[in-house]
C-alpha cells in the first residue's frame, strides 16, 4: 500500500514540471508581440525585395524598425477601411516575430505622406500619422515606391533584357534631395553572351543624354566606336561573333529626379536575319499559300504583323526544322483580286512579301447551284440543334492542329473508284428553289455507287471519327501545320481516331448520312481556321498538285 502511495506521489511530482512548461508555452504564445518580445522583422517591398533583420541588442536597426512599426497603431488614425484608391494595389507586407509568434501589417506608402495607411494584423485600418509616413519615405527600404529610383533598361534587337556590368543612379526622393539607388540586384559584373539578330538594334527605354558604344570582332578588330545614335549603319552580317561596351549617361538636371551612369560589357552571337519565301507569288482567292521563314530557332516568335489582306487569319509557324519555320495562310474566297502586302516580323526583322490574288471565276461572280433534297432531310438535318452540333465540333477542329507535318506531294481527290464530281468548292446553294443562297460549298460533293471506298486524300492522322446529324458519318484527318481533310456522309468508317494513315489508305465507303440527296461523299480541306478550295493540290492541276513550299520541297 506505502508503494503505492510512492509512486502516485512521484507521478504527480513528475507532471509539475511539464504543467510548468505548458503553462508557460501558453502565455507566450497568447501574448501580444510587442517592442519587449520581438526578436526580428522582414519587410517585403512591392517590388519583389526583402529586408530581413534579426535584433541583437537594443537599439540596432532591427530594433528601431520593430519599434517603428509596432508604434504605428497607436501614432495613427483608425478609419473605417482603405481608400477605394488603394483596393488592388501592391502594399509593403511587414512581419515582425516574437520567439513563437509573428503579426504581419500591410502598409500602403507613397511619396506624399499624407495619403499612407496600413491594416493592422486584426484587420483594422489606419492612416499613418504624417510624421511617421515620413520617417519611412525617406529611407532605403521605400526605394520602390519612387519610379525614378528605376535603372533605364537597355535592349538588343527590342526583346533582350541587358544587365548593366556597374551602375550608379540617384534619384531624389521625399524631401527633395538625391539619394543613392541600390543597385545590387541590378548589376552583374561579367562579361555576358546574347543572341541577336540580324543588328544590334540597341535602345534604352529612358534615351540617355551621352551614350557611347564599342563593337570588336572575335579578333579584336575594332567594327564600330561611336555613338549610339550611328549604330544602325552597322552592319554585322557574316559576323559570328561580337564583343560590345556600353557607357550611358543620365546627367543631372533641375527639371528630372534621377541621374547615372551604367556601363555595359557583353558578347554576342549573331544570327542571320529572318527571310521570308512565299511558295506561290499569286494565288486564286479561296485557295492558299505556304509562306517559309528562314534562319528561324523560334518559330512563335514570328508573327504577321500587319496585311492589306482583307479577312486574314493570325498564321501559326511551325518547325520546319533547319532552322525553317512554315505557315499556311488561307486566302478568303471573298478576297477581291489585286495585290496584297504581308508583312512579318520575326525577332528585329521586318519582311514585307507580296502576294497577287486572282479571281478563281474572271470577274463572273461567284457560282451557283440548285440542290434539291427531300424536305424531311433538311428539317432532320438542318435543324437548328443539328447546326450547333456540328458547328462546335468544326470549331474545335478547326482551332488546333498537328505541328508534325505528315503530308507529302500532291493530295488525292479521295474517290477510290467510280464517281461523278456534282458540285466544286465555293458555289452558292439555292436550296429546293429557295430564294436567295442557305449555305456556300465549302469542299466537292460527288456521288458514288454504293460500297464505293473513301481513301485518306495524303498522310495524317485522324482528329474525329464518328456520327453528327448534318454532317452524318464524318471523318476529319489532320496532315499537319494547319492542314485538314473532312469527309462527309460516310456509309461506314473503318479508321479511329488516332490512326496514323498513308496517302490512299481506305477509311471508310460512301453513303447517304446525314445531309444529302444522293449516295456518295462530300470532301472539304481546311487550312487554319478557313476552308480552302483543294484544286491546287491535285496531281492535275497547273502546280504539279504540290502544296509548294519555297526552300523545302523545291
Amino acid at each position: 500500500m506505502k508503494n503505492k502511495l510512492l509512486f502516485a506521489i512521484l507521478a504527480v511530482l513528475c507532471l509539475i514540471p511539464t504543467g510548468a512548461a505548458y503553462a508557460s508555452y501558453h502565455r507566450i504564445q497568447s501574448a501580444p508581440v510587442d517592442t519587449g518580445n520581438a526578436v526580428s522583422i522582414s519587410i517585403d517591398d512591392p517590388a519583389g525585395n526583402n529586408y530581413a533583420f534579426t535584433k541583437e541588442r537594443d537599439g540596432d536597426e532591427a530594433d528601431d524598425l520593430i519599434r517603428y512599426f509596432l508604434s504605428l497603431k497607436d501614432n495613427g488614425q483608425s478609419i473605417t477601411s482603405l481608400p477605394d484608391s488603394l483596393l488592388g494595389e501592391q502594399f509593403f507586407k511587414v512581419t515582425v516575430s516574437a520567439a513563437v509568434k509573428s503579426v504581419t501589417y500591410e502598409c500602403y506608402y507613397t511619396t506624399d505622406p499624407t495619403t499612407c495607411y496600413f491594416v493592422a494584423p486584426d484587420g483594422t485600418a489606419y492612416k499613418i500619422s504624417d510624421e511617421d509616413a515620413e520617417a519611412f519615405i525617406t529611407t532605403k527600404y521605400a526605394e520602390s515606391i519612387y519610379k525614378a529610383a528605376s535603372l533605364p533598361n537597355m535592349t538588343l534587337s527590342g526583346t533582350v533584357d541587358v544587365t548593366p556590368d556597374t551602375a550608379s543612379w540617384l534619384y531624389r526622393n521625399y524631401t527633395g534631395g538625391y539619394v543613392e539607388s541600390d543597385v545590387s540586384s541590378f548589376v552583374y559584373p561579367s562579361v555576358e553572351s546574347y543572341e541577336v539578330e540580324g543588328n544590334l538594334a540597341l535602345a534604352f527605354d529612358m534615351i540617355p543624354d551621352f551614350c557611347s558604344v564599342k563593337v570588336t570582332d572575335a579578333s579584336g578588330s575594332i567594327l564600330y566606336d561611336g555613338m549610339l545614335d550611328s549604330l544602325s549603319e552597322l552592319s554585322l552580317r557574316g559576323i559570328p561573333q561580337i564583343y560590345v561596351e556600353v557607357s550611358a549617361k543620365w546627367y543631372q538636371d533641375a527639371s528630372r529626379s534621377f541621374y547615372g551612369d551604367l556601363v555595359y560589357s557583353f558578347s554576342s552571337y549573331v544570327k542571320a536575319p529572318a527571310e521570308f519565301w512565299l511558295g506561290m507569288t499569286s494565288v486564286n482567292a479561296g485557295r492558299f499559300v505556304a509562306v517559309t521563314a528562314t534562319n528561324v530557332t523560334n518559330p512563335e516568335s514570328i508573327s504577321l504583323s500587319s496585311t492589306t489582306l482583307p479577312n486574314a487569319d493570325t498564321p501559326t509557324f511551325y518547325d520546319a526544322g533547319n532552322n525553317m519555320a512554315v505557315a499556311l495562310i488561307p486566302v478568303d474566297i471573298e478576297t477581291p483580286a489585286g495585290a496584297y502586302d504581308l508583312t512579318f516580323t520575326c525577332g528585329n526583322t521586318t519582311a514585307h512579301v507580296a502576294l497577287n490574288v486572282t479571281d478563281p471565276n474572271g470577274g463572273a461572280g461567284i457560282p451557283y447551284s440548285n440542290v434539291y433534297v427531300d424536305e424531311s432531310v433538311v428539317q432532320q438535318t438542318r435543324s437548328s440543334a443539328a447546326l450547333m452540333q456540328y458547328e462546335s465540333v468544326e470549331n474545335e477542329l478547326l482551332a488546333s492542329s498537328s505541328a508534325n507535318r505528315y503530308f507529302y506531294e500532291f493530295f488525292l481527290d479521295g474517290m477510290a473508284g467510280e464517281c461523278t464530281l456534282q458540285r466544286g468548292f465555293g458555289r452558292d446553294i439555292y436550296l429546293n428553289d429557295s430564294a436567295s443562297p442557305v449555305y456556300r460549298t465549302n469542299g466537292v460533293d460527288y456521288s458514288a455507287p454504293d460500297g464505293t471506298v473513301v481513301m485518306a486524300c495524303n498522310a495524317g492522322v485522324v482528329v474525329y471519327a464518328g456520327w453528327l446529324e448534318y454532317a452524318g458519318n464524318l471523318i476529319v484527318i489532320d496532315h499537319g501545320w494547319g492542314l485538314k481533310t473532312w469527309y462527309y456522309n460516310l456509309g461506314s468508317i473503318d479508321v479511329s481516331v488516332g490512326d496514323v494513315l498513308d496517302k490512299g489508305q481506305a477509311i471508310g465507303t460512301v453513303g447517304r448520312t446525314g445531309f444529302t440527296a444522293v449516295t456518295g461523299a462530300h470532301i472539304a480541306m481546311s487550312v487554319g481556321g478557313k476552308f480552302v478550295c483543294p484544286y491546287d493540290t491535285w496531281p492535275d492541276s497547273q502546280y504539279a498538285g504540290k502544296v509548294i513550299i519555297a526552300k523545302i520541297d523545291e
